[in-house]
């Protein structure tokens, strides 16, 4: 464990399906602020997501599957609009940190190489 890294124990399965609902629902439902887009909430929304296959590996093949952000239609609209709203400052990003702000604005959820190209251009 390194110095940044934190474990969390939770009493029951329920309380972490809990904090995941929680956070897409906040997320993707709530008003677009500062936690939108935020590499740091992406990384917690993937760690919660990989604990929950963890906890239940005979469903870690339906949660790989639900990750599939092309899945989501709301999810994607919401990210294409918040793209749309932030288009000069989304464009002006480095190719790079275009695509790794798209990544993070999906999580958990991912895109494909197609669907990537077309919200994070090229």
């Amino acid at each position: 464990m390194t110095d940044e890294s934190v474990s969390v124990v939770f009493s029951s399965l329920g309380h972490l399906k809990a904090l995941h609902g929680m956070a897409m629902n906040r997320k993707f439902e709530g008003p677009d602020d500062v936690f939108f887009g935020s590499p740091h909430l992406a990384a917690a929304q993937h760690a919660i997501l990989e604990a929950l296959m963890q906890a239940e590996p005979q469903h870690a093949a339906q949660w790989e599957s639900w990750r599939d952000a092309r899945q989501h239609e709301l999810v994607l609209n919401r990210v294409r609009q918040h793209l749309r709203d932030h288009r000069e400052s989304v464009a002006a990003m480095e190719p790079t940190v275009r695509r790794a702000y798209v990544e993070s604005l999906l999580a958990p959820l991912v895109g494909d190489p197609g669907l990537m190209s077309e919200l994070a251009g090229g």
